[in-house]
């Protein structure tokens, strides 16, 4: 008679540490037959149990294997032997109509019944109705408690005789982490009964040592991870799809709990090419000094996130480079370019810095000194200019954008500080995707490119723009001016796309980044000369849009003031006399509050002015708001040709 898995991690766990102790090569081949021939008279189990310290964990301090109240010591082994193999011969033969809730069977046992019948013939004194309870069944509801892991509410549980009498190997299978008891699931019946097998025989062999400590006790994470790699040895190929949930559980004292951890596919295939490539012994000397659990590696794994010590710190050199590139990705999906363009930053920062203690000195505060954060972006053009770097490069490292605003990705920094301190890996080299999505940053820098070096040509291009950004002269005013002025020729110079430039969510403007960007592609372009061949006027999202526009009243009367004045004065003197002074900012907010009073009387006065002035915190917008005012009017006179 083979015997099924239930779905209970808890008797599942417990089928397969009797499947191992009876060598079976995979679950599927556990039979009654081979569980009895584990099993005895249930004497080797009583013994075995009786010592371990996980007993009480599983079983709380009242099972009849532990409990202090039953004596002499013998007696208790006796009475433990003799249900442990009632519950074993009752397998298949329930009688209750009950329907098992743990696993489901259809029939259920009578716990009062068989108690009764097996263990008061040896001695045992039953003063009343005995229920499964917590002392029978891990985090099992019971008579005047709440319950825990099984549906039963405040009452026993009804549960067959297979999954009453498996849990009791239950504590030969379990392994410590975070101070908790672990038993496992996983999509593949594989690689958990493999790594439920290793467990049950290190346990095995540390009984037979004398050694009855629960298996995990002060090694925090690295026997489970010991454990996890053993389990992997076996497999040709970690498929996708297969994940491992950890059953972390406490069933003793007052305070039952459990709690499951998921260790999802790609960190399970990221510790499978581990493993396979050799990185065990690596990651197992890491995972020893792990303290604190949400930064410990297991938990930066599961959950996806970079784990600190990949990387150099005090004395510690950090993980190799081969490691740190495959965690990084697998765990934190970087991409393998990405990190190759922070080695070359790297090697391109030592090769300028020559004094070896003031390069390590820079080379600690990648990460948190802004000077320092400073110089490397000074280098980054530098490497552009003689074309050790790409924009594609730097996009590919730094970027990190989204529909509403421009980026620089935090794990960029960290990047280059780990390769900082491993400049002489030989990196291997990959061909770059330069098929990137145009954006509209890219749009716009083309345009004001295209426009400057036709208008003043290549000389003064390099003197009044890429001279004067190394200096720090180049900011938002600047770019603003550039902005109208395009905008009187070129579609998409509106606030829209401007706004989809700005670094950060709110009114307040920060073009540092995407000033930065401007320099690094003008400075490319202008070594290069190769332009984007066509970019298209970006689309923005509704919602964008909808942010970026003036009230609807306000965008009415400036087109009805530039059809009057085109009307009146004609488009010469239009573009001499208005476009020009809101280039030059010659004309201000006044002017557009004298010109719009003049068609509108809801514009006199203060207090149209102070709400509209000001964004929904109270601070002061009121450059944003001549800006788009002066591109408003602008982008009216372009589409009225």
């Amino acid at each position: 008679m083979y015997l099924s898995l239930t779905g209970n991690p808890f008797v599942d766990t417990g089928l397969a540490v009797l499947a191992a102790k009876s060598g079976c090569n995979c679950i599927g081949d556990l039979t009654l037959e081979k569980i009895k021939e584990v099993h005895g008279d249930g004497s080797e189990l009583a013994r075995r149990n009786s010592k371990l310290k996980s007993m009480t964990i599983v079983f709380t301090v009242n099972s009849l294997a532990t409990h202090p109240g039953i004596k002499p010591v013998e007696k208790r082994s006796q009475y433990y032997a003799a249900i442990t193999t009632a519950f074993l011969n009752k397998i298949g033969q329930e009688n209750s109509p009950e329907r098992c809730e743990s696993c489901g069977n259809s029939k259920s046992l009578d716990i009062d019944k068989i108690i009764a019948e097996t263990l008061i013939p040896l001695g045992y004194k039953k003063d009343d109705a005995k229920y499964v309870g917590r002392d029978w069944f891990p985090l099992a509801g019971s008579i005047g408690s709440d319950a825990q892991a099984l549906p039963a509410g405040s009452r026993s549980p009804n549960l067959c005789a297979k999954c009453l009498f498996a849990v009791h190997y239950l504590p030969q299978g379990v392994i410590l982490r975070e101070s908790k008891l672990s038993v496992f699931q996983s999509t593949s019946t594989e690689l958990w009964y493999d790594l439920v097998k290793s467990i049950a025989f290190e346990i095995d062999q540390r009984i037979i040592a004398g050694n009855v400590e629960t298996l995990g006790k002060k090694e925090g994470s690295v026997a489970l991870l010991k454990k996890t790699f053993e389990a992997m040895d076996k497999i040709k190929r970690m498929d996708s799809g297969i994940s491992l949930f950890i059953w972390m559980f406490s069933n003793s004292g007052q305070g039952p709990d459990c709690k499951i951890d998921e260790i999802p596919n790609y960190a399970l295939q990221f510790l499978f090419k581990a493993y396979v490539s050799g990185y065990n012994a690596e990651i197992l000397n890491l995972v020893a000094t792990d303290k604190n659990a949400e930064y410990s590696f297991f938990n930066c794994v599961s959950v996806g996130k970079d784990y600190n010590k990949l990387y150099p710190y005090k004395k510690s050199a950090g993980v190799s480079p081969m490691l740190f590139m495959l965690y990084q990705t697998e765990v934190c999906r970087a991409e393998k370019a990405s990190l190759l363009v922070a080695h070359k930053i790297a090697c391109r920062l030592k090769e300028r810095i020559a004094d070896k203690k003031k390069y390590e000195a820079t080379a600690k505060e990648i990460t948190t000194n802004y000077a320092v954060q400073s110089k490397i972006r000074k280098l980054m053009v530098e490497m552009i200019e003689d074309g050790g770097l790409s924009y594609s490069e730097y996009v590919k490292l730094f970027a990190e954008d989204t529909d509403r605003y421009t980026g620089v990705k935090r794990s960029a920094w960290k990047y280059i500080l780990y390769f900082a301190s491993n400049t002489d890996w030989s990196s291997p080299s990959e061909m770059l995707d330069s098929d990137m999505t145009i954006s509209a940053l890219q749009y716009v820098a083309k345009q004001i490119f295209i426009q400057y070096i036709g208008e003043k040509g290549r000389e003064r291009f390099k003197k009044e723009v890429l001279d004067r950004f190394s200096v720090g002269k180049i900011g938002t005013p600047w770019l603003r001016r550039q902005f109208l002025k395009n905008a009187l020729t070129t579609k998409g110079f509106d606030y829209g796309i401007w706004k989809s430039l700005i670094s950060g969510q709110t009114e307040q403007e920060n073009l540092f980044e995407t000033l930065y960007r401007f320099r690094l592609l003008w400075t490319e372009w202008f070594r290069t000369n190769n332009l984007p061949v066509s970019i298209d006027v970006p689309n923005l999202q509704e919602d964008q849009i909808e942010e970026s526009v003036l009230p609807l009243e306000i965008k009415t009367d400036i087109y009805q003031f530039v059809h009057y004045y085109l009307k009146q004065r004609g488009n010469e003197r239009f573009e001499k006399e208005i476009i020009s002074g809101l280039i030059t900012g010659e004309k201000g907010l006044w002017w557009f509050k004298q010109k719009l009073a003049s068609l509108n009387k809801n514009y006199y006065g203060d207090i149209f002015w102070e709400t509209f002035l000001v964004d929904v915190n109270g601070r002061s917008i009121a450059n944003v708001r001549l800006f788009q005012l002066s591109l408003e009017l602008i982008n009216c006179y372009r589409q009225s040709f």
